[in-house]
């Protein structure tokens, strides 16, 4: 069996990581780690937007862990790319609104203590995609409904 190529559509040999033609990444799993090491080293141009503080949450400071953060782990893994519309508009909907209250920066902390090692775990298996992407789907289009949009955007620095 052999391999084919999302980029250029030429066949490839079954042993191939990389495309010998235009050397585009053969390994969906493989592209998934690249999407995701690229998220992490890519500088953020974007203007840091002000949070809405809640009044009881005025001592917070966001430890140096938490600013480091900042992948979509699950839908990454569901949408096959972190640069895709639907994952823009669940970045944005993170920075922009959970990050804006406690319960949502908890829910960020939790996520992000939980979702890398579930994705590597079980990231690139069909039931894992299949599980999220209708309530993933659904979400993304309440919230682009409510006027997240889903253009290309750069995650503010945590």
């Amino acid at each position: 069996m052999s391999k084919r190529c999302p980029e250029c559509h030429r066949i490839n040999e079954d042993s191939r990581t990389f495309c010998t033609y235009c050397g585009a990444t053969l390994d969906a799993e493989l592209r998934l780690i690249q999407d995701l090491e690229k998220q992490r080293q890519a500088p953020s141009k974007a203007e840091p937007i002000p949070l809405q503080r809640d009044n009881d949450d005025d001592d917070y400071v966001p430890s140096k862990t938490a600013q480091k953060k900042g992948g979509c782990y699950v839908a990454t893994a569901v949408y096959g790319s972190y640069d895709c519309p639907q994952v823009w508009t669940l970045r944005r909907f993170r920075d922009n609104r959970l990050a804006a209250s406690l319960p949502g920066r908890a829910f960020i902390r939790l996520y992000y203590a939980v979702s890398p090692a579930l994705v590597r775990r079980v990231g690139g298996t069909a039931w894992f995609k299949a599980l999220w992407k209708g309530p993933l789907d659904r979400l993304v289009k309440k919230l682009q409904a409510q006027g997240v949009e889903d253009t290309p955007y750069q995650d503010r620095n945590w």
